[in-house]
């Protein structure tokens, strides 16, 4: 059973996803981004936070951040969901903002170790 539990949480993370990001009130700003796993799609939203850390920081060497600072580049962004397929239904489950900081958390920690 144990097995059967690893292999089903693997395969749970395996999910093709689809961050939809929405930077600012402009509808321009609106994008997709799309992602063979959750995992892959949790390492660009950290990316996309540090992209903006150095655009506002152009001239600092090192930028550190914590988990809430993270978070509160989440909030600031006018809207971001994601789409996660579920293989066994053939659809798309939506996924708010909510899930994305829960499910960038999990994945930080499993880096860490």
């Amino acid at each position: 059973l144990g097995r059967l539990l690893v292999a089903g949480a693997m395969q749970a993370s395996q999910r093709h996803t689809i961050l939809l990001v929405q930077h600012n009130k402009s509808f321009s700003s609106r994008t997709f981004l799309d992602f063979p796993t959750v995992p892959q799609a949790m390492d660009a939203l950290v990316q996309m936070y540090e992209m903006a850390l150095r655009s506002l920081n152009p001239e600092a060497e090192h930028i550190t951040y914590d988990i809430t600072d993270l978070y509160k580049y989440l909030d600031s962004l006018e809207d971001v969901s994601a789409l996660v397929l579920d293989p066994h239904a053939c659809m798309y489950e939506p996924q708010d903002r909510d899930w994305l900081k829960a499910s960038v958390l999990s994945h930080l920690r499993q880096q860490a170790g």
